[in-house]
């Protein structure tokens, strides 16, 4: 008897093995990735995909809070001038060269390298060297201390380690080598990314799924039918219009969570009238938030008029301007623009929300005289225009944000590469600065206070809801979670069909 007992225990624990392991996820991507080089690209597509490609030095946990990654140990000199971080060791890249301390020295250098074209040198702000004094062991010296410095390590795959060879021969475009669970086999760009489990992984069992197929499937509505149907096992987002109805289903589970992420108006600082901020207050006056979040979102985001989300920590909910036409038109008034202008507002079609937000701000603007079109892009020229500054306003999000400087900095300060707007006040600059080199966590949000207060007032960027992640899946995909960082991991996912 007792022999038997043995004999279904084991036979119960080789199933449970079973069901966590093999199988390919098919899963269904809004967007297809511009670009994989993470030093390069600056599409948020493109990160989703590495997230599970590239390992950093140390990772967030689902509570967002830091842990362990390639790093097993880090230490804080007293001064906050010095951080030295301990390699785990056996680690090795997916083409199974073994990782070094070089390859972090290599990694960071190269963002730091203006050569390089990449937009993540701010992330990186005090850094003035890394270096390696052996194999095993990492150390950056910074000319003043920065608070944020780790949480920008763990959080961002601009940050994720890669082979100097990949670079050289110049696949990293294509098919980035890195420590992660998983490698790229395939890339079909508008088709569909092909990720199988990387088998030099050092983390010993994991991944547990053979493969994962991205698909990519820009229609949100096709996206929805795709996972009902079962065609795919797993969406990215999916029809705001059906969130309520799947949530009613037995075949779909809805996972939903705060995000780190805010949708805006970014408005160019550089041309008139917009250039007055008395002429972006007065349309941050005009619009309905709610009746856009109904609109956009069909009423799961919340409504905002600062960018960090009230889940957070670093909340503030400075709220000034409560929707008034007459006050909007006052302000016009004093810009001398009283009798209306034209405008432009540029959504993509990527986001199909960014397009139902233009229309009802066309329809908000048009009480006060305001004439405004709308020209709508595809995603890889949208970005080329916003970069370019080709716009009047456009019609975005920013995502993946967790400390307070995340934010802030890389958009408003001025001349930093994601400031597509122009704008520049020395006030906020300095503030930013200071941000950065406090280590008080009182002293940090007061600092902060001012900041967000001061760029709501001169509305560069007019907020205008934070939203949820949400994440649909078939109840067969166990094991994951949709995450208020917005990262999606599949490293301890598996199917139990």
């Amino acid at each position: 008897m007792k022999r038997i007992l043995v004999l279904l225990a084991l036979l119960a624990f080789s199933v449970g093995l079973a069901q966590q392991s093999g199988g390919t996820l098919i899963a269904a991507w809004a967007q297809d990735p511009v670009g994989l080089d993470p030093h390069i690209t600056s599409a948020y597509s493109s990160f989703q995909i590495l997230e599970n490609i590239l390992d950093t030095l140390v990772t967030l946990d689902a509570e967002q809070n830091l842990q362990p990654s390639l790093a097993e140990s880090w230490e804080v000199s007293e001064d906050g001038l010095t951080l030295t971080f301990r390699l785990r060791e056996g680690v090795m890249f997916s083409n199974g060269r073994a990782l070094s301390a070089d390859d972090v020295v290599y990694t960071y250098n190269r963002v730091l390298d203006p050569e390089t074209g990449s937009g993540s040198a701010w992330k990186l702000g005090g850094v003035t060297e890394i270096s390696a004094p052996d194999d095993r062991t990492v150390v950056f010296s910074l000319e003043n201390p920065n608070p944020g410095l780790i949480t920008k390590l763990a959080v961002d795959k601009t940050m994720g380690i890669i082979a100097k060879e990949n670079v050289e021969d110049g696949s990293i475009s294509t098919q980035p080598i890195g420590t992660g669970p998983f490698m790229i086999t395939d890339f079909q760009p508008g088709v569909k990314v092909v990720l199988e489990h990387n088998p030099n992984y050092w983390q010993e069992g994991l991944p547990y799924l053979d493969a994962i197929e991205i698909r990519i499937i820009t229609d949100e509505s096709v996206r929805r039918t795709a996972l009902v149907t079962g065609d795919v096992d797993w969406a990215i987002s999916i029809p705001a219009q059906s969130v309520a109805e799947l949530k009613g289903r037995d075949d779909v589970v809805v996972d939903e969570t705060p995000a780190g992420s805010y949708w805006y108006i970014g408005v160019n600082t550089r041309r008139d009238p917009i250039s007055d901020a008395k002429v972006r207050q007065a349309i941050s006056y005009a619009i309905n938030r709610d009746q856009i979040v109904q609109a956009a979102t069909f009423g799961i985001a919340q409504p905002t008029q600062d960018p960090i989300p009230s889940s957070s920590a670093w909340s503030y909910n400075y709220a000034p301007y409560e929707q008034s036409l007459e006050k909007a038109k006052e302000l016009l008034a004093e810009a001398g623009v009283g009798d209306g202008f034209e405008l432009e507002i540029m959504p993509t079609t990527q986001y199909e929300e960014s397009i139902r937000i233009a229309q009802v701000l066309q329809a908000q603007l048009a009480p006060l005289g305001i004439s405004a079109s709308i020209r709508t892009l595809e995603w890889a020229e949208w970005l080329e225009e916003e970069g370019a500054g080709n716009y009047d306003t456009y019609v975005c999000s920013w995502n993946v944000l967790v400390d307070p400087d995340d934010f802030f900095y890389a958009q408003q300060r001025t001349g930093e590469v994601f400031n597509f707007t122009g704008y520049s006040n020395p006030t906020v600059d300095e503030l930013l600065d200071q941000g950065r080199l406090a280590q008080n966590p009182d002293e940090r949000r007061e600092i902060y206070a001012q900041i967000n207060k001061q760029i709501v007032d001169d509305a560069p960027y007019i907020y205008l809801y934070n939203p949820l992640n949400i994440n649909a899946y078939k109840p067969y995909v166990k094991n994951y979670a949709a995450r208020p960082d917005q990262a999606i991991r599949f490293v301890n996912t598996w199917l139990d069909r």
